[in-house]
């Protein structure tokens, strides 16, 4: 049997958020671009929805062990 996964970009944030709320999906920061933007996802079913955002997205954090 072959599994199918639709990936579909919408332009703004706005638009990713409405579809995530009426189909009750959770909104999830999926990392950044190789450019440093954000990119946002939402999963129902075999669809996601990912949007790219225009803003450079937030440094990763760096956790040193106290112990080093």
């Amino acid at each position: 049997m072959a599994t199918y996964r639709e990936i579909r970009e919408v332009s703004d944030m706005a638009g990713l958020e409405a579809w995530a709320e009426s189909h009750e999906a959770p909104i999830a920061r999926g990392g950044q671009t190789l450019s440093g933007r954000a990119i946002y996802s939402a999963t129902c079913g075999c669809l996601t929805l990912v949007c790219v955002t225009p803003e450079k997205a937030p440094a990763p954090l760096v956790w040193r062990s106290p112990f080093e």
